[in-house]
């Protein structure tokens, strides 16, 4: 089973990540990193999606696990799906229309060209 979720206390560091727990949740909130509670932990424990993260972070900790590069469509979908979700209903009907009317590879471009974290 590949590790797709990381907790805020195992990245802190990671290639150039800040070292404190709130430098990494600010810095997750301002890059609108994927995130969900954490299992069993009562608090405001947060897990981040390995594939939210910046690059060179998600290449770091491919680099040191390599079971983590390989992704199948089922997986991908699954993630996708789990970030669909997070989003507030009147999100989601926006993002929904936003495809239906411009199409995916348009909504792409857009958010290729906007600095990250700056997604509207």
């Amino acid at each position: 089973m590949k590790k797709e979720w990381f907790a805020t206390k195992e990245l802190l560091g990671v290639a150039g990540l800040p070292t404190t727990r709130q430098g990494v949740n600010k810095q997750a909130n301002v890059k609108g990193w994927a995130r969900r509670k954490l299992k069993g932990v009562q608090g405001k424990g947060v897990e981040y999606s390995l594939w939210s993260l910046p690059d060179n972070v998600r290449h770091t900790l491919q680099e040191s696990y390599p079971a983590y590069s390989v992704m199948n469509d089922s997986e991908q979908l699954s993630i996708w799906m789990e970030t669909f979700n997070q989003l507030s209903a009147a999100e989601r009907e926006h993002l929904i229309d936003l495809i239906l009317r411009e199409g995916a590879i348009p909504l792409l471009a857009c958010l290729n060209s906007r600095p990250k974290g700056m997604i509207e």
